[in-house]
């Protein structure tokens, strides 16, 4: 009778030791899974409305801009002012200002009304070659930005007009 109390404690302490180990299991895999929830939940989520919305920005800025007629200047759009602006500077406007002249001035106040009111950063740059633009308003972006440029053709090569929003 000894040998049957023997065999059944020893029976009872192999399966405190599994249920034991099980428990353990499921405990580390219980701690695993928390951490793994908590750094997918931790992850900060791309903000794809945001650059969106930034090229669009770019975009219909420089559409609109290039597309607006001008008070002053013989009701010439900013796309003729800018072309004759890089070209012979021939167009002088009822205000004694030259085309590249009314151009930035118009753009410094459609600027100011808009991305300036919405406190956006941005740079606006009109250039036949980057490295020597013909006028620039606004700030360099430091970091990331979403740019629009638009070429405008003209006789002596491509005039470029470029936006970029800061993000």
């Amino acid at each position: 009778m000894n040998l049957k109390k023997f065999k059944k404690l020893k029976s009872s302490k192999k399966s405190q030791t599994e249920i034991i180990g099980l428990a353990l299991v499921v405990i580390l895999l219980i701690i695993g899974m928390t951490f793994v929830i908590r750094f997918i939940l931790a992850k900060e989520p791309v903000d794809y409305k945001k650059q969106f919305t930034q090229a669009e920005i770019a975009s219909n800025m420089l559409n609109t801009f290039l597309k607006l007629t001008s008070r002053d200047c013989n009701g010439l759009t900013m796309t003729e002012l800018l072309q004759d602006c890089s070209q012979s500077k021939s167009i002088s406007c009822q205000n004694d200002q030259l085309s590249c002249d009314y151009a930035q001035e118009a753009a410094k106040e459609i600027f100011n009304a808009t991305l300036d009111s919405w406190n956006q950063d941005y740079e606006f740059k009109a250039f036949q070659k980057e490295e020597s633009p013909i006028f620039t308003l606004g700030q360099p972006c430091p970091a990331s930005k979403k740019s629009k440029t638009f070429p405008i053709p003209t006789i002596s090569g491509a005039l470029f007009i470029k936006l970029d929003v800061c993000g």
